[in-house]
């Protein structure tokens, strides 16, 4: 007959060593996922599609575009899935719209719909005055909406649909119109994971957390350009046809670390669309980029205080041909009161700022930023105003 005592030892003594093997197993994951992040940091990022898949609220705008290391909203789920597992909380919405608008889309876009394809000599010419009359200006629009849930356990899902519009006319010697617009319906699912045990990072006890999201993305897409030749046969409706489309399937990494000090200081690392998919053959792909992040919490003491002030900075490489300056970020979240907060930065050099209002699940945003249009950092910029309304339960 077994001894039914020692048979319970031994299964005691089994779980704790069962539970250190998936401590360290879990550890060791993280640790590689880091490891693939910091390796393409230190590489040059793949040229994809100009327009990369984002997601951004208008308190990221208002904050320089910061969000690597302060992303345990719904924005984690496009630029840090880790975020996620800061979380201690559930909270869903149906209801999460975003606007942006350049400050010249409205003259653009109304004498782009003036436009006519009357192939005559006075169309060609009404045309050409039309298109003379917004020479070197550029208009912007894009409008997003998303439904997702956000877990306590370190888990969220989205579905989440964007359109945006730019239009530019250029070079006065040789006009030309540039028309790019993109459709964007994306279902994602991100997850979070603690390291198990606390690690020691820059001589202070550091929690850490890391996760993942996969993206099913469904795009279309146009991307014209027309000179003067072609302004006779011009309508508003060859500018905004989306004839290009395509789908794609790809995965996000992120990792997070809070320093258990004072100014909670915490770093992210952030790699976007690791597996640059296509999505069709003229519709490109989705540009893999990666991003490194830091936020500090600097007045210290009573918890009401340190959360007065938050300050990050992000470095995102995106592939792009531009100087190391330009991408840089740097943001800060002032609050003024319970339920008002400032919000500043730079982005590319270019000032930022904005105010964030949340009343119990009402959240309104709103901000100015600028774009960089010009061939050079610093050479055009194209001010835009983003808005956000979100309703959270």
């Amino acid at each position: 007959m077994p001894n039914i005592t020692t048979s319970r030892i031994q299964h005691n003594q089994a779980v704790p060593r069962r539970l250190t093997r998936l401590k360290s197993m879990t550890t060791r994951i993280g640790q590689t996922l880091c490891s693939l992040i910091i390796s393409g940091l230190l590489t040059t990022p793949a040229l994809g599609y100009e327009r990369p898949l984002t997601f951004e609220t208008s308190r990221s705008h208002g904050m320089g575009g910061t969000s690597v290391a302060i992303a345990d909203d719904q924005q984690a789920l496009f630029c840090n899935p880790a975020g996620l597992g800061m979380r201690t909380t559930s909270a869903f919405s149906v209801l999460s719209a975003t606007g942006d608008r350049s400050e010249d889309y409205d003259t653009v876009s109304d004498h782009i719909d003036r436009l006519s394809d009357a192939d005559t000599a006075a169309s060609r010419a009404a045309n050409f005055s039309n298109l003379t009359q917004i020479m070197g200006k550029t208009g912007y629009q894009s409008w997003s909406t998303m439904a997702y849930y956000l877990g306590s356990t370190g888990f969220g899902v989205a579905g989440y649909y964007r359109e945006a519009e730019n239009f530019s006319v250029e070079n006065p010697s040789s006009p030309l119109i540039k028309s790019r617009v993109d459709k964007d319906a994306v279902l994602t699912g991100s997850f979070a994971r603690g390291y198990g045990e606390s690690q020691i990072l820059f001589k202070d006890r550091a929690t850490g957390w890391w996760g993942g999201s996969m993206k099913f993305v469904s795009r279309k897409t146009a991307d014209h350009t027309y000179y003067a030749r072609d302004f006779a046969a011009l309508t508003p409706g060859a500018l905004r046809d989306t004839e290009k489309t395509g789908v794609a399937l790809d995965f996000d990494l992120g990792a997070l670390w809070q320093l258990n000090n004072p100014w909670k200081t915490t770093f992210g690392l952030f790699a976007g669309n690791l597996l640059s998919s296509d999505f069709s053959e003229e519709a490109g792909n989705l540009k893999r980029q990666f991003a490194v992040g830091a936020s500090i919490r600097p007045l210290t003491g009573p918890a009401e205080r340190n959360e007065k002030l938050l300050l990050a900075a992000d470095y995102w490489e995106t592939g792009e041909d531009s100087a190391g300056l330009a991408k840089v970020r740097l943001g800060m979240q002032l609050r003024l009161t319970r339920h008002l907060h400032l919000l500043a930065g730079l982005r590319g050099g270019y000032p930022t700022g904005g105010i964030a209002f949340a009343f119990h699940d009402l959240k309104i945003q709103a901000a100015t930023y600028g774009e960089e249009i010009g061939q050079r950092p610093g050479e055009r910029e194209d001010r835009r105003t983003s808005i956000s309304a979100n309703l959270e339960f």
